[in-house]
Formats: C-alpha cells, structure tokens, sequence
C-alpha cells in the first residue's frame, strides 16, 4: 500500500484499512490521486470483507484445502479450493450471466427484506464472515457438490448483497458528508 498514512500504522488488517481509505476518500484535500487509489482499495476490501474465507486464517482462508467442485479437481487451470469455491465457483456454478445473477440478487434482496438494514461496521461483517467461514468450512479432499451448494447458495447471495449495500452507505458517508 504506497498511501503514506498507511506507512505508520503498521496495522495489516483490512477492518483498519477500510476506516484509513474511508476517511482518506472523504477528505477533499486529499489529492485526487490518493482518493482514487482510496476508493479502489475500499471497493475491493468491502468485497473481499464479505467473502466468508477471506475472515479466517486456517489453511490460508482456505486456499489450502484442495476440494473437488461439482465433480471436477481443477478449476481455471488449476487445483480446486475451498477460497476459489467462494471466490468465483459458487457463482458461475450458477450459469447465469452477470445481468442474470444481478437480477437474481434483486429478487433475492426484495425477498428477504435486505433494503432496510442497517449498514453496519466493517468488525461487524469481518465477525459475520468468519461465523460463516466456520459452518460452511469443508476439510481436505472433501467435495463441494449440487448439495452444498444448495445449502449454501442463500449464504452466498446474502454476503454479495449485503457488500454491495454496505459498499454503497461508506461511499455515501465519505463522499456525502
């Protein structure tokens, strides 16, 4: 990370570095190089906050647990993973296109009445993630099937949902206050 104020902090933690980008992007004194840079490193930890393994330290977040994914060992060219799993497989195990499965989400956040929630604080979704990380966690060799991923696709809607909502209030409180 080249932003200066993150040089002294010597925190390594994305909860932290949400708040330093945050208050980084909302400063309008801030060069616009750095509210740039800013606001991608706040799109991508809020996503990466919301992916269950990247809240749990074992196995590298999972990337160390070899799985096979709907009956396939490689996945991209490579061996499959748990991290990869909720990285990109559970959603393309879905197979539809990007506006499809935004208009899933839609369906998915007007049904479960997501639209009100409060946003929230970035320790408050890393904890969300991690308890996740735990019930969906699979060990070495397991497999992730049509099963799992019906038990876990409502899990999975629900994070992408919520990232994007939350996503939308911290822009919102550093660029509209």
């Amino acid at each position: 990370m080249s932003h200066p104020a993150t040089l002294a902090d010597h925190h390594n933690c994305v909860v932290d570095r949400i708040d330093i980008y945050e208050t980084i992007l909302g400063n309008r004194r801030a060069p616009r190089t750095e509210r740039i840079e800013a606001l991608k490193f706040l799109v991508h930890f809020v996503a990466d906050l919301h992916q269950p393994l990247h809240a749990i330290g074992e196995a590298r977040g999972g990337n160390d647990i070899h799985i096979s994914a709907f009956g396939e060992t490689r996945c991209g060219g490579r061996p499959c993973s748990l991290h990869q799993l909720w990285d990109e497989g559970m959603i393309d195990h879905a197979h539809l296109s990007e506006t499809d499965y935004a208009a899933a989400l839609e369906k998915f956040i007007t049904q479960n009445s997501l639209q009100g929630l409060p946003p929230g604080i970035p320790a408050q979704w890393a904890n969300e993630s991690f308890r996740l990380a735990h019930q969906v966690w699979l060990r070495e060799g397991d497999a992730a099937n049509e099963d799992y991923y019906r038990r876990n696709r409502d899990n999975l809607d629900r994070r992408l949902a919520l990232a994007g909502f939350r996503l939308a209030a911290l822009l919102n409180r550093a660029l509209l206050n």
